[in-house]
């Protein structure tokens, strides 16, 4: 699990730079219909080895604001798999998980991202949880502030 996060690390610094190029930025160019991207299947033996996006959702809110885990869910996910399977030697799961915080396979993952974070407010259970994911060695990836206050 370990060599799976430090190559995630590493594929990430690869990667991101590589796909903001790719689409040029925001709103400059509409994102293909994912029947424009090759499909491709993991090998039979190897279904629990190899990396996985997983998405947490979340249902909670604070500030009045809405929950905004799904933020451009599924396309930025299938986009990030595909691009990481094209440009690493990684093999990838073309398709990513949904979980809660305090689903059981939660610890199956060593990657997770969350989205929408700034008006998050999780449960002690969901706390808890997600710090013992982290204590044992998983990583997670936040995205989506909307201004100094939602950070």
């Amino acid at each position: 699990m370990k060599k799976v996060g430090i190559a995630f690390f590493v594929a990430m610094l690869v990667l991101l730079p590589v796909v903001v190029a790719q689409w040029g930025g925001r709103g400059e160019r509409p994102l293909p219909d994912r029947g424009d991207f090759p499909t491709w299947e993991t090998p039979s033996g190897f279904k629990n080895d190899v990396f996985t996006f997983a998405r947490i959702k979340y249902s909670s809110y604070a500030s009045g604001r809405g929950s905004r885990w799904s933020n451009d869910y599924p396309d930025s996910d299938w986009i990030f798999s595909y691009r990481l399977q094209q440009i690493t030697a990684m093999q990838v799961d073309p398709m990513g998980r949904v979980l809660e915080l305090t689903d059981p396979e939660l610890f199956d993952y060593p990657f997770i991202f969350i989205n929408g974070v700034g008006a998050l407010d999780f449960s002690v259970e969901e706390a808890e949880c997600l710090r013992r994911y982290l204590n044992n060695g998983g990583f997670m990836m936040v995205d989506d502030f909307w201004g100094d206050g939602e950070w």
